[in-house]
């Protein structure tokens, strides 16, 4: 997730708005309708970005339209920024925990929602939001919100990123670029393994190294870039109850899809050491990369000719792509969950999805604005759409979600630095997993 951290660092595009969440403003907002006479809601809200992000400024502005819309109701947004993978934020979070002292509405990432609930932090929203709310959403976000039968979080957009390649390179090589009747990369067109490997040989013959770039340092970048070539395999990291990794990360599809990876080392087609703008300076003909090197390339890279091509897959019918981004939730420590629930869904609103599609090229999460969308309603972007809407998400809903992105960087990583067999690998992480998994059963 190192790259979605810095999304919104690089986005150049400006809201417009102003920062509407004045502690003085809102003290003085404060004691006028105290001094009505009805009591006055104080309703809180952490958020992981910067009060000049685009993000930051959204949840600015839909609070203040909250509370317009709300006699007696005071909403303050505090800006605690992220750092690294999320330390600063996170942590005023988990002292907040350790004290009791959680605000009404936190940010949190999608990934680790079910070690929230786990923790018994979140409400659930769907037992205070009525059903039409609840269905505007995207079903990607919706499901990545919920554990079991009840919804924890909510998001206005969702991130999903494609595979880069650049068509100069493949005409070059004479690679036939697949394409449906207009001319388009479609999802169902997506290479399987085995006509990645073979075009990705080719591909490597005529440039003289390698082809294709990933990132195989251990970080939460592969869970979220490069976990969906083993879903696209039918493997899994994790069994349902979020727990047992054995039988799961050792099953017969994971490994085959690890072993996928592996081949892309040992065969030359991917460095071991991440080469920087290897894609931006034709050094490499595919790259795995966040939707935000989009727009990297058209601002620094106007030259250079790019599309973006589906996910590869390992089985037939088994689509999966990257997605996931910081969602919106309630906590149980709120004194009106009715209202704060009906906050986190106007936070994540429509006006929110539309706004945030302006500011920073995010798809809408919103059902109703998909066939609006001005930016994903074109290839190649809205293959991103696709993969986003169309594909199979599993990423695993696990208390012990950090440790098993953590085990999945190990593997990876020792994979490209040939630090041991993919079996080997792969049983150190299960050792690693089961210890922490032991806490919970």
């Amino acid at each position: 997730m190192r790259k979605i951290v810095s999304l919104f660092m690089i986005s150049i595009l400006v809201f417009g708005l102003a920062a509407c969440s004045d502690s003085a403003t809102n003290q003085a907002a404060s004691n006028d309708k105290a001094n009505s006479g009805d009591e006055v809601k104080e309703l809180k809200v952490w958020v992981h970005v910067a009060a000049e992000d685009p993000e930051g400024l959204n949840y600015d502005l839909r609070a203040k339209e909250f509370e317009e819309k709300h006699e007696n109701v005071n909403v303050t947004v505090e800006h605690i920024v992220k750092t690294g993978e999320g330390s600063g934020y996170n942590d005023r979070i988990n002292a907040a925990i350790t004290t009791g002292e959680l605000p009404d509405v936190i940010t949190l990432e999608s990934v680790h929602t079910a070690s929230y609930v786990d923790s018994e932090l979140l409400l659930p929203l769907n037992e205070y939001l009525d059903e039409a709310t609840v269905d505007s959403y995207l079903d990607a976000i919706v499901k990545a919100g919920s554990v079991g039968d009840n919804l924890y979080a909510l998001q206005s957009f969702d991130l999903s990123s494609p595979v880069f390649y650049n068509p100069d390179i493949f005409k070059a090589a004479g690679i036939e670029i697949p394409a449906d009747a207009n001319g388009n990369w479609t999802l169902d067109l997506a290479w399987s393994y085995d006509e990645f490997l073979k075009n990705a040989k080719i591909l490597k013959e005529y440039m003289g190294q390698e082809p294709v770039h990933m990132f195989p340092d251990n970080s939460g970048w592969q869970m979220y870039a490069h976990s969906p070539i083993i879903f696209s395999n039918d493997g899994q990291l994790v069994g349902e109850n979020g727990l047992d990794t054995d039988g799961y990360l050792n099953s017969k599809n994971t490994i085959e899809a690890l072993k996928f990876m592996e081949t892309l080392f040992r065969d030359g087609i991917v460095s071991p050491t991440a080469r920087e703008n290897a894609f931006a300076l034709e050094k490499a003909a595919i790259s795995f990369e966040g939707p935000w090197t989009i727009d990297v390339l058209t601002k620094e890279y106007p030259d250079l000719n790019w599309s973006l091509m589906p996910y590869p897959y390992g089985k037939e019918g088994h689509n999966s792509a990257p997605h996931g981004s910081w969602y919106v939730a309630a906590t149980k420590d709120t004194k009106y969950p009715e209202l704060t629930s009906e906050l986190v869904a106007y936070l994540t609103n429509k006006d929110s999805a539309k706004a945030m599609e302006e500011a920073a090229g995010l798809i809408p999460g919103h059902k109703e604005l998909l066939a609006s969308s001005e930016k994903y309603s074109e290839y190649p972007r809205k293959l991103m759409l696709d993969q986003l809407v169309e594909s199979e998400h599993v990423k695993p809903k696990s208390p012990i979600f950090p440790v098993i992105e953590d085990v999945l960087g190990d593997i990876v990583e020792g994979i490209a630095l040939e630090k041991d067999s993919v079996e080997n690998l792969v049983e150190d992480a299960i050792e690693k997993a089961e210890r922490e998994a032991a806490r919970f059963k």
